[in-house]
């Protein structure tokens, strides 16, 4: 993101929407289609699609493969009219709200929905701290399965709290895994350089 430019939280979009919807959404809102970026795998880069909107915004679209999740952000020069943006699509029911991002949270039984489940709660984080999101992710980081502590890094990494910077040079030290730990320094190393 450049200085002196905003941007919105993510706003995860439910996994019954498709991409013909959220078109049709930015149709009927009078977006402007810059164009998109293909997926590259070999250098991490996800799908995402541009959209401008008056007023020096614009509105991103992401098929975020490692969340295994699509979403979209809002950025632009006036932090109002992002806040404004953000909050009216926010309202819009093809997005997951935070209460019910807490409830998926919540409810998850298996690992792999877990890890699904302290993902998107990442992705989909406010812009500012909230309390019962810090707790689950922090809970994700004593769970017993690797991948959901992995996932809790991660959902970290995605929500860039200051909060998060203690827990994880904490478990660093306490990680028994390899992979966990290796994603932990990168994290740690990403908040660092903010």
């Amino acid at each position: 993101m450049a200085v002196g430019r905003y941007m919105g939280h993510r706003l995860v979009i439910r996994d019954a929407v498709d991409n013909a919807e959220v078109r049709a959404l930015a149709a009927a809102d009078g977006w402007t289609y810059e164009g998109d970026t293909a997926r590259d795998p070999d250098s991490r880069a996800f799908y995402e699609a541009k959209w401008s909107l008056p007023g020096g915004l614009s509105v991103n679209y992401v098929a975020d493969e490692l969340v295994d999740a699509r979403y979209l952000v809002v950025s632009g020069e006036d932090d109002a009219r992002v806040r404004e943006v953000t909050t009216r699509l926010a309202a819009e029911v093809i997005f997951w709200s935070l209460d019910e991002l807490l409830v998926n949270f919540d409810t998850s039984v298996y690992p792999a929905e877990q890890t699904r489940s302290v993902l998107i709660l990442g992705a989909g984080s406010p812009k500012r701290a909230a309390d019962p999101v810090i707790m689950r992710i922090l809970e994700a980081t004593h769970h017993k399965d690797a991948r959901v502590r992995r996932a809790a890094v991660c959902a970290m990494v995605y929500s860039e709290w200051p909060e998060y910077r203690e827990p994880l040079a904490e478990m660093i030290v306490r990680e028994t895994d390899a992979q966990v730990i290796h994603h932990a320094r990168i994290a740690v190393q990403l908040f660092e350089e903010q």
